[in-house]
This record gives C-alpha cells, structure tokens and sequence, in this order.
C-alpha cells in the first residue's frame, strides 16, 4: 500500500519499485489523499483521469479520501483522515506500506502525520515494512529525515517510471522544477551513485519486521 497525499507522489516516490512488485505479482494499492483543488492544474476530473490512467498502467488499485482538498488537507481533521486510512489498512493488511516523508508541504506534513498515527500497533496485524519515500524536492533544504536507508535499484525501469509521470501531464513543470524527466532521472542518479547502481530510489526505514 502506498498512501500518498496527492496523485503523482505514489510514481515519483516509489514509482520503480511499485513497477517491479507488480511484475511480481504483488497487489498493489494506491491511497490518495485528496485529488482536484481550485488552482486550474487540479481540475477534479482532470486529476481523475490522470491518476486513473497511471493506475491502470501501473495495475494498482486507486483509492481517495476527498474530493477538492489540494493545498488545504490541512484544514480537514486528523481524525477523519486517520479513521478513513484506518479502514484500508484494516480492509487490505498490506505487508509493505510506504508513506510519504513529511516535507515542508502543508499537506504532506497532515497526510505523513495522519498516515504514522494509522501506524499504531493493531491487534493481530503488523506489516512487515513501514518505510517513507522520498520525491525530488528532497534538495530543497529539506532537514535531515528519522529512519535508516534502503535501496531499490531501478536502473531496468527509471524510462517506465518516468512514462508513468508524464501521464500526469498537468503536474509535468519546466526546469528548474524538477517536477519532469530531467528532475526524476537526476535524484535517481544520485541515490544510485549511493549504493552502486545507475539509478535508484532511496526509502527511510521506520519499522521493519524480519
């Protein structure tokens, strides 16, 4: 399961890795928390077709928690979005759950706070990775992020994971945003430089269970 907070993080966090694991065979959700807002680029139905398109080529199942709620997630209680995230991971028990890292986003900081409360030891479940993937704002001055570093090597697939993002075309910005191939390929290539390999993504450890 993968608990995003808008649609586009789930492929720029852990695009590559979410490729491999369905190519496995693995079941794979997507839970947003929000699709469409008043700004023009999120357009609801615009958003929608968008993610609905990712996820059809991704082969994951799409899930939101609310309608119109891009840049002020925050103004929504914790508790409703706590209760709602509650219900899919009691609904799915996924073995792997990747949450976003915090950032400096107003709805990231809700959605990673909301997500971790939903992380809470629950009777008879524990998945066996909880981890935080990252997006490539990380250079943006971001403080240094809680948990230790996996790797997934995506050098087989960095041109699918890129595909997949540029199908969400009204989030694809111009340079200096890394918000397009150039920004992907170029984080990609950093965490790869940090484990040996040509391209790869990085996810920070903040529960395993062996």
């Amino acid at each position: 399961m993968v608990i995003a907070p808008h649609a586009d993080d789930e492929v720029l966090g852990c695009g590559g890795y979410l490729l491999h694991q369905v190519k496995e065979g693995a079941r794979v959700v997507v839970v947003l928390g929000t699709i469409g807002g008043s700004n023009a680029r999120q357009d609801f139905d615009m958003r929608l077709a968008e993610a609905q398109k990712v996820n059809e080529r991704l082969g994951s199942e799409l899930f939101y928690l609310f309608k119109n709620k891009d840049a002020i997630l925050d103004t929504v209680p914790s508790l409703e979005i706590t209760a709602k995230l509650d219900q899919y991971i009691e609904q799915y028990r996924p073995d792997e759950i990747f949450i976003n890292y915090r950032s400096r986003h107003q709805d990231h900081i809700k959605m990673y706070d909301c997500a971790m409360a939903s992380m809470r030891l629950k009777e008879g479940y524990m998945p066996k990775l909880i981890a935080l993937y990252e997006y490539p704002f990380v250079s943006d001055g971001l403080d240094i992020v809680r948990g230790g570093k996996i790797y997934h090597d995506i050098t087989d697939n960095i041109d699918e994971k890129v595909a997949l993002f540029n199908l969400y075309a009204s989030q694809v910005k111009d340079a200096p945003s890394p918000l397009n191939e150039s920004g992907i390929k170029s984080l990609a290539s950093i965490r790869g430089l940090e484990c040996g390999m040509e391209y790869a993504e990085m996810f920070y450890v903040q529960k395993m269970l062996l």
